[in-house]
């Protein structure tokens, strides 16, 4: 049997662990919606241990959140619910069988995605599983973020995870045995970049209903005036930046700087810039509200160069839904 990832680790901390099945079927009522939720195990002998590895502490699922989970049953155990309104589920199994029936339809695959209010029963035979969980607006707002709008539906994952999901499925293990390591704890900002590679990978290798909107995307720019100029505001985000440097490290002029951007982006060089701090902003918030960083949304704008409270509340509100407030806060 492998060694699991929260062995030895110095942050994982045990949801639930020991041999009451009756306590094992409370615990997954808390996570999933609780009146669905039904453990039978055939012969109740044996054990289980599930572990946290990354995510907020909390039960059940941060709209903002994303947590890891590590899941071993050394017994036989049917288990059916729902899942919430306000989740997404990765299943890995990594070793073990498993049966799954998704929305009353067997799913033929050994790795599944549950999106909000699915219905599933699954048969496990001594598995060994990653759980990853995904708040809905945390998904919203990554599609927001692609699209440059809100999505028009709710995103809706196919359940069924073929071979062709491999390498993201590697990339989740490392994810984990990272996070186990205890290195996110340390550095948040690593952590907040591979979560991010993390979500754009599952939305653009495992097919979903929004997946014709990805594949229409404005392509990246071909001018390399404005690809010098988009990194150079990546770059700088945090600094004073005026249009002249913006000119200057894309060495064309301001004139024709702007009007490459009209053209390519739709935007003013400076519209640019100001979307990149706003995604900073953002990200910074999410850490606040799972408990990965300190501050306030003041601190916050202030870091990212928005000086005038009033009109960055608008132009957060206009780009994310909500008011910067409510992303910080736990309950938003």
């Amino acid at each position: 049997m492998r060694r699991r990832f929260s062995e030895g680790s110095p942050i994982a901390s045990t949801v639930v662990t020991g041999d009451d099945f009756g306590e094992l079927e409370h615990t997954f009522q808390a996570f999933l919606a609780p009146d669905s939720v039904k453990l039978h195990t055939p012969a109740p002998t044996g054990t289980f241990d599930i572990s946290q590895l990354s995510g907020l502490r909390i039960p059940g699922i941060h709209p903002n959140g994303l947590s890891v989970y590590e899941l071993t049953l050394d017994s036989d155990v049917v288990l059916q619910g729902e899942e919430t309104p306000d989740a997404y589920t990765v299943v890995v199994t990594l070793s073990g069988r498993s049966q799954v029936r998704i929305d009353g339809e067997i799913v033929p695959a050994r790795h599944v995605v549950t999106g909000p209010e699915t219905r599933f029963q699954t048969r496990y035979d001594h598995p060994d599983i990653l759980l990853l969980r995904l708040g809905k607006q945390l998904m919203a707002d990554t599609m927001r973020e692609r699209l440059g709008e809100a999505p028009t539906e709710t995103l809706r994952f196919d359940p069924m995870i073929t071979s062709d999901l491999g390498q993201w499925i590697t990339l989740l293990q490392t994810f984990s045995e990272t996070a186990a390591s205890g290195l996110f704890d340390r550095s948040p900002l690593a952590a907040s970049h591979f979560e991010k590679l993390l979500l754009h990978g599952l939305l653009d290798t495992q097919p979903h209903s929004l997946s014709g909107e990805l594949a229409e995307e404005r392509p990246r720019p071909r001018s390399t005036a404005v690809r010098r100029a988009m990194t150079y505001c990546e770059e700088h985000a945090a600094e004073p930046v005026s249009i002249g440097e913006l000119a200057m490290a894309a060495r064309v002029s301001v004139r024709a700087l702007q009007l490459a951007f009209r053209t390519e982006l739709g935007l003013t060089p400076m519209e640019y810039l100001r979307r990149v701090r706003l995604d900073h902003v953002h990200q910074d918030l999410l850490a606040i509200a799972q408990g990965r960083a300190e501050g306030t949304v003041t601190d916050v704008a202030l870091r990212w160069g928005f000086t005038h409270l009033g009109r960055f509340s608008g132009l957060y509100r206009d780009a994310y839904g909500k008011l910067p407030s409510e992303t910080a806060r736990l309950t938003a």
